[in-house]
């Protein structure tokens, strides 16, 4: 395994470095923005970014882990692609070459899961029940749908999700294909918790589910964050 390289080497690199500089400007409606900034951990070489669609895909190098690796930021969801997690310079540079176009074009907002044919068989492709959920509750707002998935960790799927920007809280509605179950998580403050409210095993039944709690659940949850009571 290569050496880690040193931190402030990486940061004096960065402005000049061939690799960053000879990456395409624009892609799949993404535009390119130079890195240079830290947040914990993560140091930033450079992102592709869609404002308006609250995506973005980040080339960074973790000093926690000494390791360069693609970041994906979608709404609210952040998280590492660790398909292409290397120590190895020279490796990152020719992943990220050959497969940006890829990286960025899966984090569009039309794009398809590989896992499709899973989520296909589930039904989760035809699951229009989500079209009768209000577009917006309180301050939270319908952002990711079943038509749409978003791939996430530890083979699960985000199917629906209804997102407060404002506060960064978000209930997330998910499908775990080893366990065959869906269930949900929220976010409150960009804090994650567990929750039990929206375990099923079949679509029918969380389609009751939601019917009967999603908006009680939301409005609760404004509640806490502060939001005065909104009418239905």
């Amino acid at each position: 395994m290569p050496k880690p390289e040193d931190f402030e080497v990486i940061k004096a690199r960065r402005p000049n470095w061939e690799f960053l500089q000879k990456l395409p400007r624009e892609l799949h409606g993404f535009t390119f923005k130079e890195g240079g900034c830290q947040f914990r951990h993560e140091y930033m070489l450079a992102a592709y970014e869609n404002v308006p669609a609250r995506r973005r895909l980040e080339l960074v190098y973790t000093d926690e882990t000494f390791d360069y690796v693609p970041v994906r930021q979608v709404g609210l969801q952040r998280y590492r692609d660790f398909r292409y997690i290397t120590r190895d310079k020279d490796q990152f540079e020719e992943w990220i070459n050959r497969y940006i176009d890829r990286l960025v074009e899966e984090t569009t907002p039309t794009h398809i899961p590989h896992s499709h044919f899973v989520l296909e068989h589930k039904g989760i492709f035809d699951w229009h029940f989500p079209d009768k959920l209000p577009e917006r509750i309180g301050p939270f707002e319908k952002f990711i749908i079943p038509q749409y998935p978003l791939p996430f960790l530890n083979n699960c799927t985000i199917i629906l999700d209804y997102a407060d920007f404002a506060t960064g809280s978000e209930v997330v509605f998910l499908y775990n294909q080893v366990r065959n179950m869906f269930y949900a998580e929220n976010k409150i403050r960009y804090i994650p918790n567990t929750i039990h409210d929206f375990d099923a095993k079949k679509l029918v039944d969380l389609e009751e589910l939601l019917e009967e709690r999603l908006e009680p659940y939301l409005r609760e949850l404004a509640r806490q964050l502060g939001y005065p009571d909104v009418a239905p």
